[in-house]
């Protein structure tokens, strides 16, 4: 299904692009298990408590990603356009001109972390504050490499971006796990997340090759960027609550082990956003450039929903058949307790990824509607979350529900928009 996908994305821009590309999908699925695999041994070895300290770092992480997740966004829509008509001073502007910004944004979150690390231990609870200390420390390298990446998605170079999410995950795995088990707890956890910020950092920078030394953006050009960082980072705002405000709530909230436990609960629910994933990552670029040649590009929509669908009903079922099993092989007996849990988080991650492919899509093509909805349902469950916490079941259908009604008002949204008076638009 997933090299089809492939075929029919790039079967217009050659086979170079098409080995990059299922280079990227495999890539992927190796990155995923890799970073499982790291939780799953984190979680067994530290129990629920302290891995809800390590589940906490990584959830503050991506939050921060909001951050590079728009950079790197923003960075390759323009990219896209600009390699398109085969313009690359202009992609060297951009590149020089967000990476500048990069590394400012990235100070300025290494200062609030560090300073604020006493007042952040306080709020969540963490036996420490040496964690955000830490994790501070690689903030101005992990926001660089997010432009880096997104030059790389935006050339369509999936092979140089795939050896990035490659460093990234080798590092955390080895350096993480590996002092953990020489007794540094949650500590040498969150030094294997901000050793792997620094290895992505130096592959990506390898995204300058083949670029101009020198190059520009015009005004307009600058404006423009501007202007997309509104749609861009309400789509990943919208990302960031709906994928991470249920972890925060949940530890603020609840006992440190039911807070373990729920962690481990979205680790495992997760396995169908992160495996659909680089659907979205390699269509986001493509579509761009398409519709700035002109070229049809709406079927590809559906050709990704039908993906993303296929691997989401798999998964689903599978914690149906299996819940107890799951938890336990991958978790331990300190984690059944959530088994019944599993196919209802699923479900709404699910639900969710559906959503992620058209707010993407529509943002590739200039149309930010897709995210003041997604906003919207974030902004919904967060709130919905707060008031509706009782149990962790209660939690979860919380964000099936929203989820639900994300999915149907984006598709009717996109079905509005592809009406024959709006072809132009699609």
């Amino acid at each position: 299904m997933i090299p089809n996908l492939i075929k029919r994305i790039t079967q217009s821009t050659g086979s170079g692009l098409l080995r990059g590309s299922a280079f990227f999908f495999i890539s992927t699925t190796i990155v995923n298990v890799g970073n499982y695999l790291m939780n799953l041994i984190l979680g067994r070895y530290l129990g629920p408590a302290a891995f809800a300290d390590v589940s906490l770092m990584v959830t503050l992480m991506l939050v921060v990603s909001f951050v590079t997740a728009m950079l790197g966004l923003v960075t390759s829509k323009f990219t896209a356009m600009f390699a398109a008509v085969n313009d690359l001073s202009r992609v060297t502007g951009l590149r020089l001109w967000l990476g500048r910004r990069a590394w400012w944004v990235g100070v300025a979150m290494m200062l609030f972390l560090g300073l604020g690390s006493p007042l952040l231990q306080k709020f969540f609870n963490t036996v420490s504050f040496w964690p955000f200390v830490i994790l501070a420390v690689g903030m101005p390298m992990y926001m660089s490499q997010a432009v880096d990446r997104g030059v790389l998605q935006g050339q369509t170079r999936f092979g140089l971006l795939a050896i990035s999410y490659q460093a990234e995950m080798w590092v955390r795995f080895v350096v993480a796990i590996s002092l953990v088990l020489l007794g540094f707890a949650v500590n040498g956890a969150v030094a294997g997340l901000t050793l792997s910020f620094i290895a992505t950092w130096m592959v990506a920078s390898r995204a300058r090759i083949g670029l101009p030394k020198e190059g520009s953006l015009t005004q307009k050009e600058r404006q423009d960027t501007i202007a997309f960082v509104v749609p861009a980072s309400a789509a990943l705002l919208a990302q960031i609550l709906i994928n991470n405000s249920d972890i925060l709530i949940v530890k603020h909230f609840f006992p440190s082990a039911a807070a373990g436990q729920y962690a481990a609960l979205a680790l495992i629910g997760r396995v169908v956003f992160f495996a659909t994933w680089s659907v979205v990552t390699t269509l986001f670029p493509i579509v761009a450039q398409k519709h700035q040649l002109g070229e049809p590009h709406h079927h590809l929509l559906f050709v990704s929903l039908g993906i993303v669908a296929v691997i989401s009903t798999a998964f689903v079922l599978l914690t149906l058949i299996a819940p107890v099993f799951i938890a336990q092989v991958l978790f331990g007996s300190a984690y059944v307790s959530i088994a019944p849990l599993l196919a209802a988080y699923a479900i709404a991650t699910a639900l969710y990824s559906m959503a992620n492919v058209v707010i993407n899509y529509r943002l590739s093509i200039g149309s930010s509607g897709g995210s003041a909805m997604a906003v919207a349902a974030g902004v919904a469950q967060v709130i919905g979350l707060w008031v509706f916490h009782s149990t962790l079941q209660e939690v979860v259908y919380v964000q099936i529900y929203i989820m639900a009604v994300l999915v149907v008002a984006l598709l009717v949204w996109d079905l509005w928009l592809s009406r024959p008076s709006h072809l132009v638009a699609a």
